[in-house]
């Protein structure tokens, strides 16, 4: 019993650390720092959760960090140039010793400057795409019709939702699978998961009669390949 309660204290612990970053995604971080209140003010309307001012502060030191390596990284070459020559030994050796601190110091700084980088690109990856500037701010309620085709059918009585008539069939359940997913999830029962099969296989049938190929994949996905699809897990055990 001991441990168990070991092993589960440490995937909640794990599971409450970002994921580490392995993508770098094309940002324009130069654009968000030259226009930090207009993005904070977009990131607002569409309720996104970042704080848009650490990520022009993080790409400021790592233009900072960034500098200094090149500088170093350019000394150190100078300093590998002037060995190729015929010298004396204490003077070899003085341009050793230097070589020696140089290495040192573009070492801790590589290591800074990636650390800044990670931290970037994740803060900086939570910043939502520009809005048109047309689109409504808020929610359902303040969305405005922008094309009614054809008419609402007159079925001469009051007819039900898809939620009323999926539930009095017996072929959704919201309740059990709130208490497994969350608000909003529904289960598929009896002859709604019939057509979902149905569904699907007639999908499956006419594109494979178009030549495509079937596939079926695995659930999980390795996190670099999210990234790149612009999920944003929240926690390390994040399916």
């Amino acid at each position: 019993p001991g441990n168990i309660r070991s092993t589960r204290a440490l995937r909640i612990a794990a599971s409450a650390e970002a994921p580490a970053q392995t993508w770098k995604a094309s940002i324009d971080f130069k654009n968000i720092r030259e226009n930090v209140d207009a993005i904070e003010e977009n990131a607002k309307a569409r309720a996104s959760k970042v704080d848009v001012q650490r990520v022009a502060e993080l790409y400021d030191e790592y233009l900072t960090v960034k500098a200094e390596t090149d500088q170093l990284r350019a000394a150190r070459n100078e300093n590998a140039a002037k060995m190729k020559g015929k010298m004396e030994q204490d003077a070899r050796q003085a341009l050793i010793d230097e070589g020696k601190v140089l290495k040192e110091k573009i070492s801790v700084l590589e290591e800074k400057l990636s650390v800044v980088e990670t931290d970037m690109q994740r803060e900086g990856q939570k910043i939502p795409n520009a809005s048109h500037p047309d689109v409504p701010i808020g929610g359902e309620e303040n969305a405005t019709l922008r094309k009614m085709v054809g008419e609402q059918r007159d079925f001469g009585f009051e007819f039900k939702d898809h939620v009323a008539l999926g539930e009095s069939l017996k072929m959704i359940d919201f309740e059990r699978a709130s208490e497994v997913s969350g608000n909003k999830f529904l289960y598929l029962r009896n002859a709604g998961a019939l057509l979902e099969l149905a569904l699907v296989n007639w999908a499956m049938t006419k594109v494979v009669s178009r030549g495509f190929s079937p596939m079926i994949t695995p659930d999980l996905v390795r996190s670099s390949v999210v990234e790149k699809c612009g999920f944003q897990p929240r926690m390390a055990n994040t399916q």
